[in-house]
């Protein structure tokens, strides 16, 4: 316990760079490159299926990763949260407008490759596969965020936009 001013400002000090280096001040950004290599690959299996590839999005990208930050922070993985919103929802609630048509795919893991589990499971389950190869959808966003025990939760938005 510091018992001087100059021991307390030297706590402080000590204790906000402990905490700006330590894992819980990582940004968001953090997983900006797995984010992207998840982006590419799910065109490239899109693209395998003749499908148009997904324009990704910064304003999807955010809904996603607050929606997989959300589920970090209080504890659940489901596509409703807690207040009943959808992706939908969080969309309209984000200020994201002109869209006509979403969904959203979610995913965890702790798999040493990532990104082939989560894209290889939502292939192999039917209610991911159909949006992920929906040849409605033009935009998507993606969100990661790591939960305390060290395992990934996925986000995906999968969007339409007129053309």
């Amino acid at each position: 316990m510091p018992r001087t001013p100059m021991q307390g400002l030297g706590f402080l000090i000590g204790f906000f760079i402990a905490l700006w280096l330590s894992p819980f001040g990582a940004k968001a950004d953090s997983f900006a490159d797995l984010e992207a290599a998840l982006h590419r690959g799910v065109n490239q299996v899109r693209g395998e299926r003749h499908l148009i590839p997904l324009e990704r999005r910064p304003e999807l990208d955010a809904v996603a990763r607050a929606h997989s930050l959300d589920m970090v922070n209080r504890h659940f993985f489901d596509h409703r949260n807690p207040e009943g919103e959808v992706a939908p929802d969080r969309l309209i609630r984000a200020r994201v407008s002109g869209f006509s048509l979403a969904a959203e795919n979610l995913g965890i893991t702790d798999r040493p490759d990532p990104n082939r589990e989560i894209l290889y499971g939502w292939i192999q389950s039917e209610v991911h596969r159909k949006n992920l190869f929906a040849p409605v959808f033009n935009a998507t966003g993606i969100g990661i965020a790591r939960a305390p025990n060290g395992s990934l939760v996925y986000t995906q938005v999968y969007v339409t936009y007129p053309r």
